[in-house]
């Protein structure tokens, strides 16, 4: 990810690679509800469920090589958006609850 120098208003993260190409355009209110960051990492599953549909119902044949490739890049954006989401709202049941944010590798 290409980082500029940003400050962030306090909370806010960047969304990682491959959500965006820099680190100053998308990012998650890490301070929002549980609640609503799981809401926003479901709808996101949803549509990567949505999009595995339509590549399965291809499978006839009849999805041009081109269309299967940018299926796979809405997944991949969708998927990179939807962990970012779930981790933030699993950070943010810690300390709802009174416990420390969880440390992870991103």
């Amino acid at each position: 990810m290409r980082r500029h120098d940003l400050t962030a208003p306090p909370g806010f993260r960047p969304l990682p690679l491959p959500s965006q190409p820099y680190d100053d355009v998308l990012f998650i209110n890490a301070e929002a509800p549980s609640s609503h960051l799981f809401e926003a990492a479901s709808q996101r599953m949803a549509a990567l469920g949505d999009l595995l549909q339509i590549l399965e119902n291809g499978a006839h044949g009849d999805v041009l090589p081109q269309e299967t490739a940018r299926l796979a890049s809405a997944l991949g954006l969708l998927l990179a958006d939807a962990q970012a989401l779930h981790e933030a709202a699993f950070r943010r049941v810690r300390e709802e609850e009174g416990g420390t944010p969880a440390e992870t590798n991103g």
